[in-house]
């Protein structure tokens, strides 16, 4: 069957979100973010593909949240981003569950008028674009209230993915093209490069105990390495027999009473694991960061959490076997992925108090999402007709291509 610009779209988002994949090398006059963020409204928008699409000035202020502005072309970006993404999920969701199969029509394309769950899908779409479109000014305000702005090493990075872009791209005038493919402007363009600069740095001060974004890990978050020693099966899943599972808790209680005798426990219990332990799981000389959440047996869990950092379990026994624990201090790895998860939680939070005060432009109630996403594609298609190709078996409306979207495959939740 034809490739289907969902595909397309894909590839063109490549290069517009993935950080060094591909740029712009002649963006002479880049703001600061003070500046950015106080001429949004009035950036030159010229260019869009969207603007004969929908009739909108692309510079136009279309979102506000908390006095910051999201012109046009960001959203529409993500309207059509997120149009995409939700076809090519109800695809991947009918060819590999048999599910969904209504909402769409025989060339694998969305029924608009269909809902999900009582919900429209065109409203789906809208909500998932207008929150990805508002994420940009929440976090930029998240940063300014927090003093964090670009640095001169930010900056240069961001000329060096707008350098990186364009060669890719082949060229400026190729560049040029592929922005005015997704509608964006090369003001907007380097926008969304930016936020992931400044999301790196409250990252850090999520990580930074003098900071009021730091959180200090609390009990909930447990490192624990185990030694199991199984009493199944590993290839039928069988349990033991009642001799050979014995034989397995001698040896756990062996192994117990040389790690409580020994003078550098943790570089023994590791031995002791790398050597002893059944589990397939664990990587050599690591164990698991968990929380209350974390889908592990309960035994495991309440065990873990019972210990303090350097201690050691007693031979716990749960349906696998016999575990031995010992709990670990948090490493600096570990406290940056909580720190950034506390950030995530913290930001999206955020989020939510602030939908209430967003202001809407009268000009998204003109914006017939299946219309536009139709026009978008046949405007695409007429601009790339060599890029058809022969059906594919199996295929049902998208080629491997538009996996590349973020969120998007088999596994995701169609609606967020």
């Amino acid at each position: 069957m034809k490739k289907t610009i969902s595909g397309l779209l894909a590839l063109l988002l490549m290069l517009t979100l993935c950080v060094g994949c591909g740029g712009q090398d002649g963006q002479k006059d880049a703001k600061d973010e003070q500046n950015r963020q106080e001429d949004a409204a009035g950036q030159d928008t010229s260019g869009s593909i969207f603007t004969t699409l929908t009739g909108l000035d692309m510079g136009e202020t279309v979102l506000e949240v908390e006095g910051n502005a999201i012109p046009a072309d960001i959203y529409l970006y993500w309207l059509m981003a997120k149009s995409s993404e939700l076809e090519y999920q109800l695809n991947m969701y009918k060819v590999s569950y048999g599910i969904y199969g209504e909402l769409l029509d025989e060339n694998g394309r969305i029924k608009w008028d269909q809902t999900m769950e009582g919900t429209p899908l065109a409203d789906i779409v809208r909500q998932n674009a207008e929150n990805n479109a508002l994420s940009y000014a929440l976090l930029e305000n998240v940063a300014k209230a927090h003093n964090v702005t670009l640095t001169a090493e930010d900056q240069a990075a961001v000329d060096e993915v707008l350098a990186q872009q364009t060669e890719q791209a082949g060229g400026e005038e190729a560049f040029s093209q592929s922005l005015y493919e997704i509608g964006l402007s090369r003001d907007s363009h380097v926008r969304m490069i930016a936020s992931q600069y400044l999301y790196q740095h409250l990252a850090e001060l999520a990580n930074d105990p003098a900071s009021d974004l730091y959180e200090a890990p609390g009990d909930s978050n447990a490192y624990v390495d185990h030694i199991l020693l199984l009493t199944k099966d590993s290839a039928t899943n069988e349990p033991l027999s009642e001799e050979d599972a014995a034989a397995k808790k001698a040896q756990a209680e062996d192994l117990l009473s040389q790690l409580q005798a020994s003078e550098d426990l943790e570089a023994l219990f590791t031995e002791f694991a790398d050597t002893y332990g059944e589990d397939p799981g664990r990587e050599s000389g690591a164990g698991y960061l968990i929380d209350p959440t974390t889908s592990f047996v309960q035994e495991f869990k309440d065990a873990a959490f019972a210990l303090k950092p350097g201690e050691i379990s007693g031979i716990v026994e749960s349906d696998y076997g016999y575990h031995i624990l010992l709990r670990k201090e948090l490493t600096g790895e570990h406290l940056r992925s909580l720190a950034e998860s506390h950030l995530y939680e913290y930001l999206d939070a955020r989020m939510e108090s602030a939908m209430d005060g967003v202001v809407r432009s009268e000009a998204l109630e003109s914006v017939d999402v299946g219309a536009v996403y139709t026009a978008y594609i046949e405007a695409l298609q007429a601009l790339h007709p060599a890029e058809e190709q022969a059906p594919e078996d199996g295929a049902s409306g998208e080629d491997g291509s538009a996996g590349s979207i973020e969120g998007a495959g088999p596994d995701a939740e169609p609606a967020e």
